[in-house]
């Protein structure tokens, strides 16, 4: 899910002439794995560092925007010492800047509340042995109208829009 996440964003964003991806130093390999492969394919990657408690500052996710910030990504919970970052001050700072935001939540899930709205979230990554399904299983919620790129040959996508409210 984190890939299909990023490979997604990062696509978006190429045809926009955007080729810079904002994350952190204290991410899932899963992310920055799949950020340094971009990196080889000609992406800037800016990763911050935490403050001394594990958080990301989002008025430094702020100062490193640039014009060509196609995506910024951020783990909603560290998977190692519990920090949960501010996912909702980043997320505000990503719509006002129509920029894509990506959380991977596949540690928060279950434990804590999360509203994708509220919260401004565009891309959320899971994992659905955390909630008591198969291991193996990544699960990608995507805002409507926020673009998903095939990441494997033969694969098709399914989307589910989101409910209607009456």
């Amino acid at each position: 899910a984190d890939n299909q996440a990023i490979i997604s964003a990062a696509n978006a964003g190429s045809r926009k002439n955007k080729k810079h991806i904002i994350s952190t130093q204290i991410e899932h390999h899963a992310v920055l794995h799949t950020l340094e492969k971009l990196k080889k394919n000609g992406f800037d990657i800016t990763l911050l560092p935490p403050d001394k408690n594990g958080i990301i500052n989002p008025d430094d996710i702020l100062s490193a925007i640039r014009p060509d910030t196609a995506l910024i990504t951020v783990m909603y919970a560290n998977n190692e010492i519990g920090t949960l970052q501010p996912i909702e001050a980043i997320g505000k700072i990503c719509r006002s800047r129509n920029i894509i935001f990506h959380t991977d939540a596949v540690q928060a899930v279950g434990h804590i509340s999360i509203n994708v709205k509220n919260e401004n979230i565009d891309m959320l990554s899971l994992s659905a042995h955390k909630f008591g399904g198969p291991k193996g299983i990544g699960v990608l919620y995507a805002r409507n109208g926020i673009p998903l790129t095939s990441i494997i040959e033969g694969l098709s996508l399914i989307h589910i829009s989101e409910p209607t409210r009456r």
